[in-house]
């Protein structure tokens, strides 16, 4: 029988309607991933730590600490750690640490609290909302930041401790409430950044398939430290691992660029994103602890 054209016109209308039909799937596809990233992101900013894990404490590292509870708001309160310096110093650092994991979870927190208490000044490590013993609830960017606040102010007013004896120190995540106070707070002793990031947009464009959705949609959670690091009037210090491809050294470097004199930067060789306490921690510490000299 001869084909009269029929047969292939239908086909292309069932193959016009197939294409149609999964370009409507992936449409919404994209719109529900859209979706999630926007009601989402403060989870996907701040997962926090796992539900079980074995507590630990500075008293594992031989350190004495006071365990506390610091109040945010008339509902809300963070867990911290006091350690007083091995002798008796004026300097503390406050310290806001990485994300995933709360103070008490890791035996990388206490390194953490080693590395900073072999500088000499008492440290408090502070936890945000919804890690650890701390209030349960979800963390956001400004949620973070009014615990933080919490902590600066639990210093200057239950310690008496003077602003300008308060070095704001933060780590990965924690860089945003550390470049946070540092702004707000023009009269702090310094600011130390390790393993920075840029902004919360800039960390999601290093995830291709986040790349491929409209950004903006993380206007809960910017921590943009590459916007408010010119408007810090103190002296920061900068370090970052040579093989941090999460907060890559770029990143540190763009900070610095914008940073304020008196600044520095420390590259630690060898080193990744969770491995600053570990390879090269001697070096960093000796380039934290002349820095800190210079700031007396």
């Amino acid at each position: 029988m001869a084909d009269n054209g029929v047969a292939p016109t239908r086909r292309k209308a069932v193959l016009r309607r197939i294409l149609s039909g999964i370009a409507g799937v992936l449409v919404l596809a994209y719109a529900a991933a859209c979706v999630l990233l926007y009601f989402q992101q403060d989870h996907m900013v701040f997962p926090g730590p796992p539900q079980h894990y074995k507590a630990t404490s500075p008293a594992d590292a031989g350190l004495a600490f006071e365990d506390m509870h610091i109040p945010v708001n008339a509902s809300d309160q963070i867990h911290a750690w006091w350690i007083p310096a091995a002798s008796p110093s004026s300097k503390v650092l406050l310290y806001f640490h990485g994300n995933g994991y709360c103070i008490e979870q890791t035996a990388g927190a206490i390194e953490e609290v080693g590395a900073l208490h072999s500088l000499g000044a008492n440290v408090l490590m502070a936890d945000y909302i919804g890690y650890g013993a701390s209030s349960p609830g979800q963390a956001n960017e400004q949620r973070v930041y009014e615990g933080a606040r919490a902590a600066l102010d639990y210093l200057t007013g239950q310690r008496k401790i003077p602003i300008h004896d308060i070095v704001m120190v933060g780590r990965s995540i924690g860089t945003g409430p550390a470049t946070e106070l540092a702004k707000e707070n023009p009269n702090a002793a310094a600011l130390i950044l390790v393993s920075a990031f840029t902004s919360v947009t800039d960390l999601a464009n290093t995830i291709w398939y986040v790349r491929l959705m409209p950004l903006s949609l993380m206007e809960h959670n910017p921590m943009n430290n590459l916007a408010k690091i010119g408007a810090v009037h103190i002296p920061a210090f900068l370090t970052v691992g040579s093989e941090d491809t999460l907060t890559p050294p770029a990143m540190a470097q763009a900070l610095l660029a914008k940073a304020n004199d008196p600044k520095r930067l420390f590259i630690v060789l060898g080193a990744d994103h969770n491995a600053m306490f570990k390879i090269g921690v001697k070096e960093m510490t000796e380039q934290m602890r002349s820095f800190l000299q210079t700031i007396h």
